[in-house]
């Protein structure tokens, strides 16, 4: 009888659980050709049951008892949507929809031509929901600010800063080194030898859908990256057909009031005009392509042109074709002078220069997308960038300088630095992405990368001043040359993941992860300079003429000799190269397990195994033919652990936590044995550097206020082993190089706030104010040991330090008006940027650390557009305070201690101005 009566209950209780029903569908968006609707908001009327969609517009809620409901669907900025429904006992109910703009809303949605990917709410919403902390920045935001590339755009989120004169960026006081960037999640190269990533500034916003700045690792990433991981999504189409064109101009104001000077041999577009190659095969020819005078440039002006379009094919419902392509091209000039040199520990000069610097930047981008979906969350893309960057500067130095006037009568010198560096980049990736079923998902990503970088035709002089006149320097051969110099390097990638949800049906879903990565990187560097030996210092030169004294006449007649670095034997003409392969293979697993609605855990580990190795036959020493020195062989095998935590006190509150451990590899140039001279330093690599180690830990509580308002606050803390730093060598030239140095930590608080100050919307017109402010407080330390792992001798000045680069306070911060009508939309935004002193580099043999002061910019950018005509101008001033850049280091005389000046100059301001029409 209890058998019967248990039996009994539990066929009722079974009846009873069955007796629940589930609603789900797909919202699409009607702006967008009714492409799938990502994070739209999802309830039950007066229930706690409620969904967001996910990026095929899905949603899915469970567990409703049977009975009358009211769904709601919205979304910012667009219609909210009520639909009465009746569910019954076991059903599931299938609701799909399509949401469109609300009001005034929709205009400005298809004026923008933006897909949610590139919305500042949307992107908001994926940072709620993710486990991870991560901050990204969408085209939407970049165009509020008037950011016109992925450098600019990065600087704007917490903690990251740029240096100046340092070509990337430094995430809580690590530099290009610690982070790592990919695009469209695949690694890219460095088109420059000198650095380990790529430079942000070719990323502009025409190519830029978002931005994700990643500053925790999870098991997904690269291991090598202690400061963020930047990826940069690229933009593809999304509409049924878009085409836009525009133009710009701008000037510098510094440049439209001085005479600029550019280098002989390139066009307008900065294309070579000659061969990238040494042209002469013979010391005794003078025959090279360019001349040593440079070209002359009155009043220029800035230009920008961009032009891009595609169309979609819809085959069917769930099958569709798009093509999206961009071209673009920019050329800036930019003009500063002040004072630069450096001092010794007592204040006395090395050198003492003043400057004048034009700089010239040319870039051309073409971006390809193709996109075939054929089915729910099944697609194939293939994407292919081309960027090709001309920078080029003419600096003017005019001063004292030890290397230039020492041993002579001469009190003071001119020396003038012609480098242009010009790079052409090509990426080509396959993106697939198929999804069997609602339990498991696959993507597979290819790619490869090609950099063919140059220096060509890198010119220096120096002058002795000389009884009122210049004569040619005779210290030392390098003093005047010519300098050819080419990278090849391909970079070839894959990565394949699979992603198997346990629990497809429920709302806390189950989801592990299995992937794996392959790179492979082979880089080629090439060299020869070409020095002129004259040997007496009584060849006056006109310097505004010295094609008159380099020239062949003079070569023939024994004024002066033509040597390489071999000198002018019959080695003369092999180049100085170094030669780098590094094997890079991972497989991870991780598994996102929600405990319950409150509690999501994230935990997964990455196997690692690196191979690289360097040979070279330099101005130093060579692997090649000297059997006694070794190539420079790094071989690593790493178990990298990570976790992720997220703990919901609500749908609007959340607390974050992770803990991993990564590693930071040297940068190729930091441990080629390569030495790269320039007028204030010369610099070469250490082939002993080893991988530092790092344990990162964070902890983040975010405030979701409203849609598109957010209070964060967040502390993190670092410990690295064998940091790696830039110092100078305890020797008698002014030489850099780089060494592991004991260990470092660095900790701080992060804040971050947006929030609208005045919001106000209605049927015929919108007013709205916003405000977003991000600040950090960082404070580093670093013990400075001269450790055994190497061979060079570093006296430290101070047994510890701050990192270099690492700013103890940055702030970013941003006002916002917009206004919209029916007709017109105008939107004004102040950005503000501020940090702190700090270390541009250490100092050793009783020289103090060099400090960059503090620096403030502010810029003003307005957009102003005319809907009916599809038209929208920009209006921007930039670098409004005109700060002085200044660059300091503390100096004794044994009683008093002196703050000297290393350098000190100003931008000026940079006006902008642009037409843009969309169809």
């Amino acid at each position: 009888m209890k058998f019967k009566l248990i039996l009994l209950l539990s066929f009722f209780s079974l009846l009873g659980f069955s007796q629940t029903g589930t609603v789900s569908g797909t919202i699409l968006d009607k702006e967008y050709n009714d492409e799938p609707l990502p994070f739209a908001n999802v309830s039950v009327k007066g229930t706690s049951k409620g969904a967001s969609t996910d990026e095929n517009g899905k949603y899915t809620i469970n567990n409703l008892e049977p009975g009358n409901y009211t769904l709601v669907i919205g979304y910012v900025g667009y219609e909210t949507k009520e639909i009465p429904f009746t569910l019954s006992a076991g059903e599931t109910k299938v609701i799909n929809e399509t949401l469109a703009a609300s009001g005034v809303q929709l205009k400005d949605i298809v004026v923008q031509a933006t897909v949610s990917k590139e919305k500042e709410t949307a992107l908001l919403m994926e940072q709620q929901k993710a486990i991870e902390m991560k901050q990204a920045i969408g085209a939407e935001e970049l165009s509020r600010k008037g950011v016109s590339d992925a450098t600019a755009a990065v600087t704007k989120t917490t903690g990251v800063s740029k240096q100046e004169g340092v070509k990337n960026v430094f995430v809580r006081g690590l530099g290009d080194r610690y982070n790592s960037t990919s695009l469209n999640g695949l690694p890219l190269p460095s088109e420059d030898p000198r650095y380990k990533n790529i430079a942000l500034s070719f990323f502009t916003t025409d190519i830029i859908k978002n931005i994700n700045v990643n500053k925790t690792f999870s098991a997904d990433l690269n291991g090598d990256v202690a400061g963020a991981n930047i990826d940069i999504a690229s933009k593809e189409l999304e509409k049924s057909k878009v085409f836009s064109i525009s133009a710009g101009t701008g000037f510098n104001t510094n440049a439209l009031n001085n005479q600029l000077l550019v280098a002989d041999g390139y066009n307008y577009f900065g294309f070579l005009e000659n061969g990238k190659e040494a042209p002469i095969n013979s010391l005794n020819s003078n025959a090279f392509d360019t001349k040593f005078k440079p070209l002359e440039k009155n009043n220029v002006i800035n230009t920008n042109f961009s032009l891009s379009g595609g169309g979609k094919i819809h085959f069917s419902d769930t099958k569709s074709l798009s093509l999206f392509a961009v071209v673009l091209s920019t050329s800036d000039f930019s003009y500063r002078s002040g004072k630069t040199g450096s001092v010794n520990s007592t204040g006395g000069s090395i050198q003492n220069l003043a400057f004048k610097r034009t700089d010239y930047s040319a870039t051309q981008t073409a971006l390809g997308n193709i996109k075939y979906k054929f089915g729910s969350g099944r697609s194939i893309a293939i994407n292919s960038l081309y960027i090709h960057d001309n920078k080029q500067f003419v600096g003017d130095f005019t001063g004292f300088s030890r290397s230039v006037n020492d041993n002579s009568d001469a009190t003071n010198s001119f020396i003038r630095r012609q480098q242009l560096n010009n790079n052409n980049l090509f990426v080509n990736q396959i993106l697939f992405d198929y999804e069997f079923s609602t339990k498991f998902s696959l993507n597979i990503s290819t790619g490869y990368n090609m950099i063919r970088g140059s220096e060509p035709d890198r010119k220096t002089n120096s002058y002795d001043f000389i009884n009122g006149q210049y004569v040619v320097a005779t210290n030392s051969s390098v003093l005047n040359h010519r300098y050819f110099s080419t990278l090849d390097e391909n970079d070839y990638s894959a990565k394949a993941e699979g992603k198997y949800t346990l629990n497809p049906d429920s709302e806390l879903k189950q989801v592990i992860t299995v992937g794996g990565n392959i790179r492979k990187t082979e880089r080629d560097f090439s060299a020869i300079q070409f020095n002129y030996n004259f040997f007496t210092n009584t060849n006056i030169v006109d310097i505004d003429n010295p094609d008159a004294v380099f020239n062949q006449e003079n070569l023939d007649n024994g004024v002066y000799d033509l040597r390489t670095g071999r000198g002018y034997g019959s080695n003369a003409f092999v180049p100085y190269t170094y030669n780098v392969t590094r094997d890079n293979y991972a497989g991870y697993a991780q598994i996102l397990y929600p405990f319950n609605e409150k509690l999501t855990v994230q935990a997964g580990a990455r196997f690692e195994s690196i191979q690289q190795k360097i040979n070279w036959d330099t101005n130093i020493s060579s692997s090649v033919n000297d059997l006694t020195v070794n190539p420079a062989e790094i071989n690593k095998t790493y178990i990298l652990p990570s976790l992720n935590a997220k703990y919901s006190l609500n749908e609007k509150n959340a607390i974050r936590l992770a803990a991993s451990q990564t590693y930071t590899m040297p940068q190729f140039k930091e441990n080629a044995p390569f030495l790269y001279e320039d007028v204030t330093f010369n610099e070469f690599g250490n082939p002993d550097l080893v991988p530092s180690t790092n344990i990162n830990f964070d902890l983040k509580y975010d405030w979701y206020i409203a849609n598109g308002e957010l209070f964060s606050i967040g502390g993190f803390y670092k410990n690295i082993q064998d940091p790696i730093n830039r110092i100078r060598v305890a020797s008698a030239a002014n030489e850099f190089s780089f060494v592991n140095t004991g260990t470092a930590f660095a900790t701080g608080v992060e804040v971050e706030l947006r929030k609208n100050i005045i919001k106000s919307e209605s049927e015929v017109r919108n007013n709205n104010l916003s405000f977003g402010l991000n600040a950090s407080y960082l404070y580093s330390e670093q013990k400075l040991v001269d450790t055994d792992k190497d061979r060079l001798t570093v006296l430290f000045t101070n047994s510890k330090s701050k990192l270099e680069g690492a700013t103890p306070l940055l702030i970013n911060s941003d006002l916002s008006y917009n206004f919209k009508t029916n007709e017109n939309d105008l939107t004004s935004t102040l950005v503000f940027n501020y940090f702190y002193d700090k270390v541009y580099s250490i100092g050793t043999s009783d020289n103090q650390n060099i400090i960059e002061k503090t620096v403030p910019t502010l810029d003003f950018v307005n957009k102003f557009t005319f809907k009916d005509k599809k038209l929208t101008m920009n209006l921007g001033v930039k670098n409004i305070l005109n700060p002085r850049f200044r660059f300091t280091q503390e100096t004794t005389d044994g009683t008093t201690t002196t703050e000297s000046l290393v350098q000190s100059y100003r931008k000026g301001l940079f006006v902008t101005f642009g037409l843009n029409w969309n169809l």
